[in-house]
């Protein structure tokens, strides 16, 4: 009888066209996401929230925050709820309630999900997935929530921030940060927020014939190998290595075969210069029969 009674009211009250949104705040005020330093969350897009009117169970309802920022309740139209704390949300419908429908009403608002307040952590983390940011969390509180960082690192850490006019990049030194334990490094996080941890990329590198350990090397592409440092990685050559025959085998992008000389042993005396390699190159190091 109270809900028939109440929308009977509202066919004779003006309710907000559809295109309208209802605020009592500025826009300045509505950023979706909890300030560094204070204490109550502000409601964001997507957030799913859970509405409760003290007495009026008719008026209960789960609703989401549209991208726009608003949600629409059947009373009062549309509203706009994005960048406003709980208690601001709450304070707005109670007051458009009183002024149109019921006397002192009592409105609670509970965040069920907090889709905008989440932060995506990828790339060489034991558990890369999108996390959600109860609180003021750090950029290593969120590698931590991830699992910690994985193996083959690269020197830096990336966050990706939205901005109105783009993204913005932020590079923090992960050696600097981990290892120095410098805390001018471990900014605060934002909502979408995207952290990623890149893995330092390799080359590799097969090293066969005489050397002592042949085998297929994995290199990071950063620092170069010329062939010298690749005989190196293998343990060296054995005593019967023909050094002054030694040849680098490169596949060409048509899928052909190019070889080219190195005098081993002028190298190692600095008459000669050392080849750079590319990936997928194989220095052969062939054995001398005299």
């Amino acid at each position: 009888m109270l809900l028939t009674a109440l929308l009977l009211l509202a066919v004779a009250a003006p309710v907000p066209e559809q295109t309208e949104v209802l605020s009592a705040f500025p826009i300045e005020a509505q950023a979706p996401y909890l300030k560094r330093g204070g204490t109550d969350y502000r409601i964001g897009r997507q957030d799913l929230l859970e509405l409760k009117v003290f007495d009026l169970k008719e008026l209960d309802q789960t609703v989401r925050v549209a991208d726009d920022g608003s949600i629409t309740l059947p009373l009062l139209g549309r509203l706009d709820a994005a960048g406003l704390t709980k208690g601001e949300l709450q304070a707005l419908i109670a007051r458009l309630l009183e002024e149109r429908y019921v006397r002192n009403p009592q409105v609670t608002i509970f965040v069920k999900e907090y889709q905008s307040k989440k932060v995506a952590v990828s790339g060489a983390v034991k558990k890369p997935d999108t996390y959600e940011m109860l609180g003021e969390k750090t950029l290593l509180e969120m590698i931590s929530l991830a699992g910690g960082l994985d193996r083959d690192l690269g020197k830096e850490i990336i966050i990706f921030r939205p901005q109105q006019d783009g993204t913005q990049r932020i590079a923090i030194n992960l050696d600097q940060l981990v290892y120095e334990a410098d805390p001018t490094l471990n900014v605060a996080v934002l909502p979408g927020d995207i952290v990623y941890v890149p893995a330092v990329e390799k080359v590799r590198i097969f090293v066969t014939g005489a050397v002592k350990n042949p085998n297929l090397y994995e290199v990071p592409r950063s620092e170069p190998v010329t062939v010298l440092k690749a005989v190196t990685l293998a343990g060296g050559t054995t005593d019967r290595a023909a050094q002054s025959k030694v040849q680098i085998i490169r596949t060409g992008a048509d899928g052909s075969r190019i070889t080219i000389p190195v005098n081993l042993k002028k190298v190692k005396n600095g008459k000669a210069d050392d080849p750079v390699l590319q990936k997928d190159d194989l220095v052969l190091v062939p054995e001398s029969f005299f």
